[in-house]
């Protein structure tokens, strides 16, 4: 055996002893990814006896790309082009594991001598996919746009309170017929922008950027028409599990998170808020997703403020899906303390989230989502005595893509506020149906100098 050979065969073997996972396995199934890890050891012996055999080579990189090892197969591929340069199909091979390792330059140098060899027109196209989805993959900054009009029914359109009496001290009033509720419709209107900012960190990390505008105009009581603008920041870090998982969560994010909400109120400004919010997210052991927040929300209001304050929150939820089933289940607790100007405002707030989401047929995704609040005011109100609230709300949502751009969603929501003050009792029921288009979406070009 020459030198060259020897040379050769050494690369090969080392490549393949030095492989590892470095993906998730394509196979799910634990009998199936034993089965092929052991088949993947059998080709590795007997590519002692042959270690220039293309077909064995072959075989074992696409093994290597089941379980998980795109690095591994990456080197034997490399290998065989080696021993025969000549092979498009091991060129295109490397151009898509590369892409999918996010080693985008050699991937689209593999993947344009591809089209050298003329290939035929199907893989040429699937070839042209790839390239159009590098460039867009190297640009730092991708954004997508959210479209949505929507048509409401509520019950209580005018906000009218769940009382005929109202007791204020030692006081018995009556509610006046026409301060009753009523129901009545509405045009819901939704636009978001969302702007994803690439990092180049070897990490993975990124800055999210969100805006969006909302709306909700009665046809009756144009009065409580209600517009919402939010803004926010949120800067991903992709941690080290090595080093920095609590909970023994796989693939860690911490996520800083700020955010600030403007509300009118007949287009008048009623409430600003500014919120930072400290997010740790990963996935659990057992398989479940898991989100731990920290957060603290600013409150400025425009016509009281005595209610001007600040919330301190906190919040634990976890999400999992049943073995064997499509069924998503998940619940989040929260609790809040918050600290106004006047001390009958200040409050301790227990919350409950409970949620589940099921595909159905003919395309449809079925969710839902029960809260409960249990709000308890630290002082008495004025005249009315002391607060107790609690809130309760279930929400349905059926929805199903019309079409590549276009979706439609369709809604329930029942919410109930029980209070031992009169004034704060509401309940309503809300119908609604909304149709979506999400097809604004693109890279922001650098600019170049």
């Amino acid at each position: 055996m020459n030198f060259k050979n020897f040379f050769l065969i050494a690369c090969t073997f080392l490549g393949l002893h030095l492989s590892s996972q470095n993906v998730q396995p394509t196979i799910t199934d634990p009998a199936e990814l034993a089965a092929a890890n052991q088949r993947k050891d059998e080709i590795f012996e007997k590519l002692f006896k042959d270690p220039t055999s293309l077909s064995l080579l072959f075989e074992y990189a696409n093994l290597s790309i089941l379980v998980g090892d795109l690095e591994g197969a990456i080197g034997v591929f490399e290998q065989m082009l080696i021993y025969d340069s000549e092979l498009p199909r091991i060129r295109l091979e490397l151009g898509v594991l590369y892409f999918r390792l996010g080693a985008y330059a050699l991937a689209n140098n593999y993947l344009k001598s591809v089209k050298e060899y003329n290939p035929p027109p199907e893989v040429e196209a699937k070839v042209d996919e790839f390239l159009a989805a590098i460039v867009t993959a190297e640009q730092p900054f991708q954004w997508r746009q959210n479209l949505s009009i929507g048509w409401k029914h509520t019950t209580n359109g005018n906000s009218a309170i769940n009382a005929d009496f109202i007791e204020i001290g030692d006081l018995l009033l009556e509610v006046d017929p026409d301060s009753k509720r009523e129901g009545d419709r509405s045009t819901t209107y939704n636009y978001s922008l969302s702007v994803d900012q690439d990092l180049n960190h070897p990490r993975g990390d990124n800055v999210q950027y969100f805006f969006s505008y909302g709306a909700d105009r009665f046809d009756t009581f144009t009065q409580f028409d209600v517009q919402t603008n939010v803004l926010s920041i949120r800067r991903n870090f992709n941690l080290d599990e090595n080093y920095f998982s609590f909970f023994h969560l796989e693939d860690p994010v911490f996520s800083p998170n700020i955010n600030l909400l403007r509300v009118l109120l007949n287009r008048e400004e009623v409430l600003r808020s500014g919120r930072i919010s400290l997010d740790y997210s990963g996935q659990l052991d057992n398989g479940s997703s898991m989100l731990f927040s920290y957060y603290r929300d600013e409150k400025k209001f425009k016509s009281s403020g005595q209610k001007n304050g600040r919330v301190n929150g906190i919040s634990y939820g976890q999400s999992f899906v049943l073995p064997g089933s499509q069924s998503l289940y998940g619940y989040k607790v929260i609790l809040e303390n918050y600290r106004a100007n006047s001390g009958y405002e200040f409050y301790e707030n227990y919350g409950l989230e409970l949620t589940y989401s099921q595909p159905l047929g003919e395309n449809w995704q079925f969710n839902s989502k029960y809260s409960y609040q249990d709000k308890s005011h630290d002082e008495d109100y004025p005249l009315f005595g002391s607060r107790h609230d609690q809130m309760e709300s279930l929400r349905f949502n059926f929805l199903k893509p019309l079409s590549t751009c276009w979706s439609l969603n369709l809604g329930y929501v029942f919410t109930d506020t029980n209070s031992t003050i009169d004034i704060y009792r509401r309940s309503a029921n809300n119908l609604s149906a909304q149709v979506n288009y999400q097809c604004f979406k693109g890279p922001i070009a650098r600019s170049r100098e």
